[in-house]
């Protein structure tokens, strides 16, 4: 007879106690044939099925098994793993027959079976779950819990707290996005306490929050081991980041080489609800800002504070209680959810199904609240961007044209000035810039879209300001009820309003531009003369000897097309001949095109005449030419 190998020995043990099979991402796990179905790796540390395949080895020939056994034996089992048809493997929740379950992590293997009709913890019929070493076990939910005592460890707002019990909803429910849950605060009001607790009610763990990851990798890494991931203190968001937090509110993925191989790929693929702590991320980028949930805490008074000996004890009494309530809660969210209709779907639509939903369990406002913070937040990231920050400095008037026009118009003519970071250098990178911006626009109360491309297939814009001024101001309106500014005896309103016109596309040195609708009026000389420079003009802009290149440079925000007062206006001070004042004669045209008289240039004319003007004596009959 022929003795048979220590590989093969650990085969056949290995098919007597437990059954390989192969999840949705190719790999495979084991599950014990008898007993508790846990679910173990083939490979890792303690808690992987070698491990336990080398404990039984030693167990039965009283030897340790040989490494090249261990490994030529998980590789025969892998190879069986394969054979078999995908499953789904769960983390700490997931949905299964027609019910959603909860692993408690505890060593029954038991879970909270949820539905419409109520929760009950089983240990019946359970969905596979796998568990990592960031799993920690549940206390079993109380009977009749209740939610309220969750508030006497987190000082948040009546306003913010429908907010909060939405979200935790939401974390029970796996397969919709859930937002990033920002707690924010200054100094003592508790965010890293909070952010523990909203970790640990749902999905508790050693780590309950961690400090910020620092590149992608470490953001894999720590993010596949739990379901809920709490990142404390972050005081700013980086780009990379903040695109790997709105991949895992919607599920990210990630691939990666696997160990000890030269062509083995590993993927991961999750979605996971992220916490954020800090006192202030600043301006963060559109695409975060959409899936962003702030909730501002209160500062605690020093006569509630509790020391850690108090609090961490006095929240074991009360987990269970307030995730019995939880469940409660979650249990009646799902009996309504399917009969929530929304008017108008905002970002996370699916979030703001379970808030609609919780609003109607409860009689709370929390969607109105949502949908508030949204616009806030809106305006808020596009002060990150400096490119649609001076967009909002320079125009009053809607905007038609092409992203390199755009580009031309925002960008400042001053040749001492220099781009700051993230300016864009060329008409790809505003189309790009301008794509990813626009629906934030639109949620800041601008009108902003990309018109269909022309014949010529190029990309164009269509922008007009908010009705509200960046810093909550209203911006003069063209409503006639309402009460006139005068300045100098002339109506600011009805000058701002005497209609628009459509300016045609000129070319001029080769280059083209924007064909715009403007507040520019067509007014007689006379009428001009009669005024002053707008407010947006110091004394300064208008002296005698600065050019019209000068003028645009100025940082105030000038209207576009700008007004022939603006930027063809007489100085204050004009020359006179013989006592009688002069008039300005700016330089013709070059456009041949253009049939614009004197004083009533095109824009195109005013953007490149470089030359001061020349002056002609004013009479009562005629206007007679002077020396320049």
């Amino acid at each position: 007879m022929t003795q048979r190998s220590a590989a093969t020995v650990i085969v056949d043990m290995a098919t007597d106690h437990y059954e390989v099979r192969r999840c949705t991402d190719g790999t495979v796990f084991a599950v014990p044939r008898y007993g508790i179905p846990f679910t173990y790796p083939l490979r890792g540390g303690r808690t992987s099925l070698r491990a336990a395949l080398a404990r039984q080895y030693f167990a039965v020939a009283g030897a340790a098994a040989p490494q090249q056994a261990l490994a030529d034996a998980l590789l025969v089992l892998e190879g069986r793993g394969q054979d078999r048809d995908p499953e789904q493997l769960h983390l700490r929740v997931g949905r299964h027959e027609g019910a959603y379950w909860l692993d408690l992590g505890d060593a029954t293997g038991r879970a909270v079976r949820l539905t419409a009709d109520g929760w009950a913890v089983t240990d019946q019929g359970l969905p596979l779950f796998r568990r990592t070493a960031l799993t920690t076990p549940l206390p079993e939910p109380t009977r009749s819990g209740d939610t309220r005592p969750l508030w006497d460890l987190l000082n948040v707002g009546e306003d913010d707290r429908a907010l909060l019990l939405a979200w935790l909803v939401s974390t029970l429910l796996p397969d919709v996005p859930h937002p990033v849950v920002g707690l924010f605060g200054e100094q003592g009001t508790g965010k890293t306490t909070a952010g523990k607790v909203l970790s640990m009610l749902v999905d508790p763990s050693p780590v309950a929050v961690r400090k910020a990851p620092r590149d992608a990798d470490s953001w894999v890494t720590a993010a596949s081991g739990s379901w809920v991931v709490a990142l404390d203190n972050l005081s700013t968001v980086s780009d990379w980041l903040s695109d790997t937090l709105c991949r895992a509110v919607t599920g990210d993925g990630d691939v990666r080489r696997q160990l000890y191989t030269d062509g083995g790929l590993v993927v991961f693929a999750f979605r996971r609800c992220v916490i954020v702590t800090g006192i202030d991320l600043g301006a963060v980028r559109g695409d975060l800002s959409d899936r962003l949930l702030p909730v501002n805490l209160h500062r605690i008074p020093d006569n509630r504070r509790r020391d850690e000996s108090e609090l961490w004890p006095r929240w074991a009494e009360l987990q269970p209680v307030i995730l019995g309530g939880l469940l409660d809660l979650a249990a009646r969210v799902i009996g309504v959810l399917p009969s929530v209709r929304l008017d108008t779907k905002p970002r996370m639509a699916d979030y703001a199904g379970v808030l609609a939903a919780v609003d109607q369990v409860l009689g709370t406002a929390g969607l109105d609240q949502y949908v508030s913070h949204a616009g806030s937040l809106a305006s808020d990231s596009l002060t990150a961007d400096p490119f649609v920050m001076a967009l909002h400095e320079r125009l009053s008037a809607p905007f038609k044209g092409t992203s390199a026009e755009l580009l031309a118009f925002v960008t400042p003519p001053d040749e001492r000035w220099r781009p700051p970071k993230r300016w864009p250098s060329k008409p790809r990178e505003v189309t790009m810039l301008m794509r990813r911006q626009v629906p934030v626009m639109r949620q800041a109360g601008w009108m902003a879209e990309e018109l269909p491309p022309g014949h010529d297939n190029v990309v164009r814009w269509s922008i007009r300001r908010p009705e509200k001024a960046h810093n909550g101001v209203s911006r003069a309106s063209h409503d006639p009820g309402r009460p006139e500014k005068v300045r100098n005896g002339v109506s600011q309103d009805s000058r701002d309003s005497r209609g628009t016109r459509d300016m045609r596309e000129h070319r001029l040195d080769g280059a083209s531009h924007a064909t715009l609708e403007g507040d520019a009026a067509r007014q007689s000389s006379t009428d001009c003369e009669s005024r002053t420079l707008p407010d947006s003009h110091s004394a300064s802009d208008v002296s005698a000897g600065q050019s019209i290149t000068a003028r645009l440079a100025s940082p105030a925000r000038h209207d576009y097309p700008p007004s022939q007062d603006a930027y063809a206006s007489e100085p204050r001070h004009r020359p006179t001949t013989n006592g009688v004042a002069q008039q300005p004669e700016w330089p013709a045209c070059a456009d041949p095109e253009c049939s614009e008289p004197a004083r009533r240039r095109c824009h195109t004319c005013l953007l490149h005449a470089q030359e001061e003007p020349r002056y002609t004596t004013a009479t009562p009959d005629r206007l007679t030419k002077g020396s320049p």
